[in-house]
């Protein structure tokens, strides 16, 4: 999808025969308006899930990548450093790795509880629910 903006030039002050450059030019952008998500009647809440899940997917991806990019990165400042930076650093390299990839991968529980948390999911719940409660109240003495 590629945005085409309109560009228009409008001067502050009118230009005079006076003046050689005339007055500052600003330019004002246009943005075109975004064409809302269409759906066919009934896959709505499935490609709304689809999206945020996939969202959530590529966030983890890019988590993983950055700690593993963060690990090698402090992996090789070791080796520079010292005799065997590698083998000694390992555990506290490993760690800040780690707390660099969480860092960037701790939305993705919310990502996934608001890619579940539909009109459509919430009625079978309930649904669910008023099940289970009906048989355990036949359970009950």
């Amino acid at each position: 999808m590629t945005e085409k903006n309109e560009v228009q030039e409008t001067s502050t002050q009118p230009s005079d025969e006076k003046t050689e450059r005339g007055g500052p030019i600003v330019l004002t952008l246009k943005k075109k308006k975004k064409s809302k998500r269409r759906y066919s009647k009934g896959l709505k809440e499935i490609q709304r899930m689809e999206r945020h899940l996939t969202r959530s997917t590529h966030r983890m991806a890019r988590a993983t990548e950055n700690g593993i990019s963060y690990y090698r990165k402090l992996n090789i400042k070791s080796a520079r450093k010292k005799r065997d930076g590698v083998i000694r650093d390992f555990v506290p390299n490993s760690g800040l790795a780690m707390s660099r990839s969480m860092r960037e991968a701790s939305p993705i529980p919310f990502d996934i509880a608001r890619a579940m948390n539909t009109k459509q999911n919430r009625k079978r719940l309930k649904r669910q629910l008023r099940s289970v409660s009906r048989t355990l109240r036949a359970w009950r003495w």
